[in-house]
């Protein structure tokens, strides 16, 4: 199969070892998240969530200190596992952010970080196999080196 250099498909199906990790640490059964309908006629989608409602998981494969755009990611799950909470059939969801790297959890600051813990957002770290850590790696090193930064039009001016 031909993927993009950029693509992402290793940090998604690392996200399915990353649930499993969390649901023996935790000992409940995780399945996939799917769409949930809240009031309002929004819906809102979980990667994974328990059978019975009690769990709702946000999972993150990112080696490594987060960047921008991932830290916006998770405060839109904070902010998305926060409205879940709020919701009459889900007010006892226990909502998690896990991830496969304590580097990643601790990029958590500020006030994503104030805002998970106010909301009674989780973030919890579990452990992968270190074949699986290598793969993420070696994606991530291949999706920095495909996102480079293009010369802007400035840049190609020479002045003589």
């Amino acid at each position: 199969m031909n993927t993009h250099q950029s693509d992402s498909a290793v940090q998604r199906d690392a996200e399915r070892a990353i649930i499993d990790a969390l649901a023996a640490q935790l000992g409940v059964v995780l399945v996939g998240g799917g769409a949930l309908s809240l009031s309002g006629g929004v819906r809102i989608q979980l990667d994974a969530r328990s059978e019975d409602g009690k769990f709702a998981v946000e999972a993150y494969a990112r080696q490594g200190t987060l960047k921008g755009g991932q830290l916006k990611k998770i405060a839109q799950d904070v902010l998305k596992l926060a409205l879940l909470r709020r919701e009459p059939n889900h007010a006892d969801v226990r909502p998690i952010i896990v991830f496969a790297s304590e580097e990643a959890r601790s990029s958590i600051t500020g006030w994503v970080k104030r805002a998970a813990d106010v909301f009674g957002v989780e973030l919890h770290v579990v452990d992968i196999a270190p074949e699986l850590r290598e793969e993420i790696l070696a994606t991530q090193e291949a999706q920095k080196m495909v996102n480079v930064e293009l010369p802007t039009a400035a840049d190609d001016l020479t002045i003589e």
